[in-house]
């Protein structure tokens, strides 16, 4: 297993165990209900088929899902939903369907998940927050990479992420995750590949994209290798700012506080009333503005909770007054046509005509899902989880946000962990660890599961002279480190 001060997202995690008491009554199955209805609306009867979510049940997590072959391929969405363990899933964002070549087929849309960016745009987005609310928002994904050499930082602005525009769009700097697929094979381009947030290697050959790192492709014009080349170095270290900002109002907010959204559009509904700007969205289409057509939404209605669903066919305005019929507040227009699809029940209850680039997803964890909270710092990149009596949650976010140096000894099988005056050694397997040595019993031993390690929370915090809150509704362990 690689050294422990090597994890990335993909790599070795280490995850701590909290010794909590938390009550686990709450099911995925009471909080997912499928409904199917006609609605009538000025004369007219239309057929509805709708998914409602309790976003504050600790089982659900919510997210985008792309196909299995990376951004612009397609896939059955049946085996989409399949291959994430979907208890409930709709079509996402728009994408170039009618493209010939099947391996670029790219959305349209933006997505975020684990309050990352996933794929960039601007667009109307249907976000869930860490709070566990919902909004419906106009939004642009901001994403700055800084490279620090010698002591001094460069700052630089990719064109998009996970996008590509076109061989002969020379000047064009995209970041790449491996959410994106294998390889980034594309020509007239310098590729940066960053691994554990270091520049490994600096090449114009085609090259896979590291699990555990990104690719920053750097078009081959004169503009770039005259100001932007000659500031990234092998060796050079690689931080990522990201960030949305709101088109109506102006503000930009740390992204991070989206745990995921999917971008599509139009707006239909705001504040329980229509709110239906084709313009302000950007769409012309008029299959979309104007024609009738088999549609999908996705909004939230009163008690807060998450709607999603397909309607017959039907204009905007037929389907946002709808919408306000079934109790919906905030609500958006989502892919349709041959792209209508809604999986609910453990089924297909809508078959797409077409094979489909994207989704939007409620997975069912086996156990509860437990956020962490870091000195006021929310960790949006891992999720811990309840196993009986006792909260799993992620230790990389607390020893980076807290400054600790931590080290695994794959031989001998320790953890190392110093903060401040505290000085931790804990053994895989083993009840008994050393905090400045001396002996200290732990509730649970250190285990290792594939390739992730588990401490118990409560102990090690405390040894580090830490404090330990609980939020029963967000399911989330507050931590305060000095």
């Amino acid at each position: 297993m690689q050294l422990l001060n090597n994890w990335k997202k993909r790599g070795a995690l280490c995850s701590l165990a909290l010794a909590l008491i938390l009550p686990s009554s709450i099911h995925a199955e009471s909080s997912v209900s499928y409904t199917s209805n006609n609605v009538t609306y000025n004369g007219k009867s239309f057929s509805v088929k709708w998914v409602v979510v309790d976003l504050l049940d600790p089982y659900l997590r919510v997210r985008p899902v792309i196909a299995e072959e990376g951004f612009g391929h397609v896939e059955a969405f049946s085996t989409m939903m399949e291959r994430n363990s979907a208890i409930a899933g709709i079509n996402g964002a728009f994408f170039s369907a009618y493209e010939q070549d099947d391996s670029i087929r790219y959305p349209n849309g933006l997505m975020i998940k684990s309050g990352e960016i996933m794929h960039s745009g601007p667009n109307q987005a249907f976000e869930i927050l860490a709070d566990k609310t919902a909004a419906v928002q106009h939004i642009e994904t901001e994403l700055q990479i800084k490279a620090s050499h010698n002591g001094k930082t460069y700052s630089f602005t990719p064109w998009g992420v996970n996008k590509y525009y076109g061989d002969n769009q020379t000047d064009q700097v995209i970041w790449y995750t491996p959410d994106f697929g294998r390889r980034i094979e594309f020509p007239n381009s310098t590729k940066i590949v960053i691994r554990d947030g270091i520049i490994d290697a600096i090449t114009q050959q085609s090259v896979s994209i590291p699990e555990d790192g990104y690719i920053a492709l750097i078009g081959n014009s004169n503009n770039n290798s005259r100001n932007l080349l000659p500031n990234l170095h092998v060796g050079d270290s690689i931080t990522t700012v990201s960030s949305l900002k709101n088109l109506d109002s102006g503000d930009t907010s740390s992204l991070p506080k989206v745990d995921a959204a999917i971008g599509a559009g139009p707006r239909l509904l705001t504040e329980g009333a229509v709110d239906i700007d084709v313009t302000r969205d950007g769409f012309t289409d008029p299959k979309i503005t104007k024609q009738s057509n088999v549609r999908s939404f996705i909004g939230i209605d009163t008690s807060k909770r998450l709607v999603m669903g397909n309607i017959s066919s039907s204009t905007l305005t037929e389907m946002a007054q709808v919408l306000l019929k079934l109790g919906l507040t905030d609500a958006m227009n989502l892919d349709g046509g041959a792209s209508t699809g809604l999986f609910a029940n453990g089924s297909v209850v809508t078959y797409p005509g077409r094979l489909l680039s994207n989704a939007f997803i409620v997975e069912r964890m086996e156990h509860p899902q437990i956020q962490l909270e870091v000195n006021k710092q929310w960790v949006h990149e891992f999720r811990g989880y309840l196993y009986k009596e006792t909260s799993m949650v992620p230790v990389r976010g607390i020893l980076e946000r807290i400054g600790a140096n931590f080290k695994w000894n794959g031989e001998e099988r320790t953890l190392t962990v110093q903060h401040g005056n505290h000085r931790l050694l804990l053994r895989a397997d083993s009840r008994t660890a050393e905090l400045n040595q001396t002996k200290l019993q732990l509730p649970e031993a250190p285990s290792i599961i594939d390739g992730h390690i588990y401490l118990p929370l409560r102990s090690v915090i405390e040894a580090l002279g830490g404090q330990v809150e609980w939020d029963p509704q967000l399911y989330r362990a507050k931590l305060t480190i000095p």
